[in-house]
């Protein structure tokens, strides 16, 4: 029987973040309400500060609304114990970090082999894929160069590919052309959209104007706020 898929994968309704120091609070998010649908490409703008990161890291299970719910594929999170949020997380989510996330002392295929290898990958399998997604970012070339020799550029790549290693039902993906060059981002972009038009959901944030083209969807947010939502038209 074929599963059905949902008209949304996430939804946020009602989501505040405030985050506390001693007597000092921060509300980082404030009455967030949005829909990603399945099989888009959603962008989420807004300026450095403004809680994008933050809806990412609540939208992926690593961190929990203050106040608010959040659906992934219809059931909410909150409801799940941390052992099933991190076995969601693992198989059914792919995140781009804009810290990258390596393991520095890996090589690029060992980063990228490593999500098949916690969800139990036969070997044949790890191999055929960990080459197939360092060939769509164009590193087939640098599988066997360790992080650390790589550049910024190249490493933020790497990331996109573990990203990629599991076929995700969602790619989480946060400022991912931040280090690239113009060609180079909007050959990830076309990726990402090829990706979307398979059924993969993608939600990235960023403050780049020229990729705005390439989203199905953008959200712009301000002080922890969604101000503006456009539907795009292709």
């Amino acid at each position: 029987m074929t599963e059905r898929i949902p008209e949304y994968l996430i939804q946020l309704k009602d989501v505040s973040r405030i985050y506390r120091s001693g007597s000092r609070s921060v509300e980082a998010l404030k009455d967030i309400n949005l829909k990603i649908p399945s099989g888009k490409l959603v962008i989420i703008k807004g300026p450095s500060g403004s809680g994008k990161t933050t809806i990412l890291n609540i939208m992926g299970g690593l961190d929990q609304p203050s106040s608010g719910k959040v659906y992934f594929q219809e059931k909410e999170l909150g409801q799940y114990p941390e052992s099933e949020l991190t076995r969601i997380r693992r198989k059914k989510i792919g995140f781009i970090f804009q810290t990258y996330g390596l393991i520095q002392s890996f090589t690029a295929f060992e980063n990228v082999e490593l999500p098949m290898r916690i969800n139990h990958f036969s070997r044949k399998e790890r191999r055929e894929r960990a080459y197939e997604c360092l060939k769509m970012v164009g590193l087939e070339k640098r599988a066997d160069h360790r992080i650390f020799e790589l550049s910024g550029g190249e490493q933020q790549r790497v990331g996109i590919a573990r990203a990629l290693a599991n076929k995700p039902d969602l790619i989480l993906a946060d400022e991912p052309t931040g280090e690239l060059d113009h060609n180079t981002s909007m050959k990830v972009m076309k990726l990402f959209k090829n990706l979307s038009q398979g059924g993969v959901t993608i939600c990235m944030v960023t403050h780049d104007p020229a990729v705005m083209e390439y989203g199905d969807l953008i959200y712009e947010i301000m002080d922890g706020r969604i101000i503006n939502e456009e539907v795009v038209v292709s």
